[in-house]
């Protein structure tokens, strides 16, 4: 698997907003008209870059479609690749299996979204150390462990967050019951985590930013 991100940042520049958005196809376009906020507009720009250079270095004719569960695929390939973002970036993975990422910027204030959504094993681990700032990475670290390992299966938010129990006793952690997934965190900036659920065979070999010239 290949990890891709972009920084939206310097799309904040209109110049360089209206020259990305002329690169971009109709839909992608269209949907970026129709946002409100100008950080939405400025993050889907940002995948519509990422699909773009995805399709180009791999050499991918097909357009992107969404399956009946949301989750966006290449036409007429094997190749599989899941998007998320976050702040200011915007994050793709790209494998030939079946492949789910997360991306959160690490915030505070998440006790309460932790009670409604985690598992009381879960909770604990986040909360057995005294320490804001670890109880907020492990916080992010839970939620994207979930949310990528929904988005590898296709399912997104359908299924409720503590339907299912991670388990961090060995070395990486684990959903359990399904040791066939394995979890890879990666921390390019220390602002943010990133969580890649792929099949146990499946490698990272290349992590790249993708920037505009």
């Amino acid at each position: 698997m290949n990890i891709y991100y972009f920084n939206i940042t310097v799309l904040r520049n209109r110049n360089v907003f209206g020259e990305v958005v002329k690169t971009l196809d109709d839909a992608r376009a269209e949907k970026i008209s129709r946002l409100r906020v100008t950080a939405d507009k400025l993050r889907s720009a940002g995948a519509g870059i990422l699909i773009n250079f995805i399709k180009e270095k791999y050499n991918i004719a097909g357009d992107v479609k969404v399956d009946k569960f949301g989750k966006p695929y290449f036409e007429d390939t094997d190749i599989h690749f899941n998007i998320s973002h976050s702040g200011c970036y915007v994050i793709a993975a790209v494998s030939d299996e079946d492949i789910g990422i997360d991306i959160q910027k690490i915030k505070s204030d998440k006790h309460r979204i932790a009670e409604k959504n985690f598992l009381p094993s879960e909770c604990a681990y986040i909360n057995e150390i005294e320490d804001e700032k670890i109880n907020q990475q492990r916080f992010c670290e839970i939620w994207t462990i979930k949310e990528a390992y929904l988005k590898n299966i296709g399912i997104g938010l359908r299924k409720p967050l503590n339907s299912f129990e991670i388990d961090f006793s060995e070395d990486a952690p684990q959903i359990v019951g399904k040791k066939e997934y394995k979890f890879v965190q990666l921390k390019f900036d220390e602002k943010y985590i990133v969580t890649v659920c792929a099949d146990q065979s499946d490698e990272i070999f290349d992590v790249e930013e993708v920037l505009v010239v």
